[in-house]
């Protein structure tokens, strides 16, 4: 029996792959575009399809050939590119989750984890997110994550497939450079000891964290949890719960470089104020013992000056 991981060489998932392959797990890796690089030292030791899960025959094929028992359902298209697409966003985010847990039913796979986004939540939210919150999304990309937990927990319920998911926050990690997620770059040029201006926060801009390493942790953490414990079944999980503004770190980043300067390409604007103060995690660390490594804003950056210097660029 194997562990199939679709979109397996995207930003999260490829870690995924590289933590399943340290506890000696057969892993399958399937994604749309293959990028062999973030499989470097261990393409040897996994079994790589080309694939699409917006595809059913495609998805069908990898369950069966590979006698698939677990599912890490990675793959998606993120915010921007579903805003830019919707159409195509269909078809992957939710067809493709469709086509993920129909094939699960048909082939007895034992579970299926989702990995899900705070996009989830919009409309209406108050200081306080949980997993209890009203969900209704304001992005494409937000509705078809929510419509694939809700199927999750259809074929959970009647089907018996063991479901679980994860809902992110905003990814912290060196390498993360996708359109929105303005903390990386901030505090990349402060550790290189540059000025930076904000592409996409204002000073209003307040976002809760995962770092990259967390958000690994969680989803085999979550992946292992025994079924009975899992009462919520679908889970916030943070590093960082509590919402922080780009102006909060950049108080941060002036102990690491006093001369650091933050200027905004959109200037102040109260409106867009996010009302999110805390993306509460307490039902993930409750029922499966949820921890982060990296548990405060000065942890983050720090393991950021850490990784910075380990790869030579300060």
């Amino acid at each position: 029996m194997a562990t199939l991981i679709t979109g397996g060489t995207g930003y999260i998932a490829s870690e995924t792959v590289k933590e399943l392959v340290k506890r000696g797990e057969d892993v399958v890796v399937f994604d749309i575009f293959v990028n062999r690089s973030r499989l470097e030292g261990i393409e040897d030791k996994i079994q790589v399809v080309q694939g699409d899960v917006s595809i059913f025959s495609h998805v069908l094929n990898v369950v069966k050939d590979y006698k698939i028992d677990k599912i890490y359902h990675m793959g998606a298209m993120l915010s921007a590119t579903s805003e830019a697409n919707p159409w195509a966003s269909m078809q992957v985010n939710v067809m493709g989750s469709y086509h993920v847990m129909e094939a699960a039913r048909l082939f007895n796979v034992e579970k299926v984890l989702l990995t899900s986004s705070r996009a989830t939540f919009g409309l209406g939210i108050d200081e306080e997110v949980d997993d209890w919150t009203i969900q209704r999304p304001l992005m494409f990309y937000g509705c078809g994550k929510l419509y694939a937990e809700g199927m999750g927990r259809w074929y959970d319920t009647k089907f018996g497939i063991d479901f679980r998911a994860l809902r992110y926050p905003a990814m912290m990690d060196p390498g993360v450079a996708t359109p929105g997620h303005w903390g990386p770059p901030m505090i990349v040029d402060a550790l290189q000891g540059k000025s930076h201006e904000s592409q996409y926060a204002t000073p209003e801009a307040r976002v809760p964290w995962i770092y990259r390493s967390d958000a690994v942790k969680s989803a085999i953490d979550l992946m292992d949890a025994p079924k009975e414990k899992l009462k919520t079944q679908c889970y916030n999980v943070a590093s960082v719960p509590r919402s922080t503004s780009a102006t909060e770190l950049a108080e941060v980043l002036t102990g690491k470089n006093p001369e650091f300067k933050l200027t905004f390409k959109n200037g102040s604007d109260p409106r867009k104020r996010t009302v999110t103060k805390l993306f509460s995690d307490k039902y993930a660390r409750q029922e499966w013992g949820w921890q982060p490594e990296f548990d405060s804003v000065e942890a983050i950056v720090n393991q950021f000056e850490q990784e910075l210097k380990d790869a030579g660029k300060i």
